[in-house]
């Protein structure tokens, strides 16, 4: 029997860890947690039981002789980064603590603490309708994924928040939507969710954002 045949007659688990193992093999460390962390925010997974699990193996007992032997994967616990994190989701709050940012300046450009999270800045930069609709686009992915776990936004939800800040062009949003592929997925009957790629920009958005406004 040759490989091909073994793995075709394999459960669909294994063939995906074969898949994933051959995609990742050849990156570096760093480049493969990224793959990682980002592939499972964007399918809505929660891996903290896994790393919770992984970071009790690896910690010290305390010592009888003296104070607790430090973790060697010890964190901060989510709540540190805010007093107020009612309505915000589990992934939503990790990509929170990974990214040092903190609720009280998200606040400035959405709607925390509602039933449903959302896009509130008072203006969103760019120099034309493309710039603005694509950072609408961004921005509005990070107040889907603050609020489910997935940046994942309707076209009428897009639409809408174009219009709000001046960023919908009825001639070209469709093609802009074309061009902005790697950084959003999906279709006008689906929806719209932001990449891997897509996330990153908006962090560095995010960040971007609450940097100029907290330095007025």
């Amino acid at each position: 029997m040759t490989s091909d045949e073994k793995i075709a007659g394999e459960p669909p688990e294994i063939k995906a860890i074969s898949a994933v193992y051959a995609a990742l093999k050849t990156l570096d460390p760093q480049a493969r947690l990224r793959v990682l962390r980002y592939s499972s925010e964007l399918l809505g997974l929660d891996l903290s039981p896994i790393t919770e699990a992984r970071d009790t193996a690896v910690s010290l007992p305390a010592s009888e002789e003296g104070p607790s032997q430090t973790s060697f994967a010890t964190s901060p616990p989510l709540q540190e980064h805010s007093d107020d994190t009612d309505g915000i989701n589990a992934v939503a709050l990790r990509w929170i603590k990974r990214n040092d940012l903190d609720t009280k300046s998200l606040q400035k450009l959405f709607s925390l603490g509602v039933e449903e999270i959302d896009l509130v800045a008072r203006s969103v930069p760019g120099r034309s309708k493309r710039e603005r609709m694509r950072n609408v686009m961004l921005l509005k992915g990070v107040a889907a994924y603050l609020g489910t776990g997935v940046a994942r936004i309707s076209h009428d939800q897009l639409k809408e928040a174009c219009m709000h800040y001046n960023a919908y062009d009825s001639n070209n949003s469709a093609a802009y939507l074309k061009e902005f592929s790697p950084e959003v997925s999906g279709s006008k009957e689906s929806g719209f969710t932001l990449t891997a790629r897509g996330l990153t920009l908006a962090t560095d958005l995010v960040r971007e954002l609450i940097g100029g406004q907290s330095s007025k």
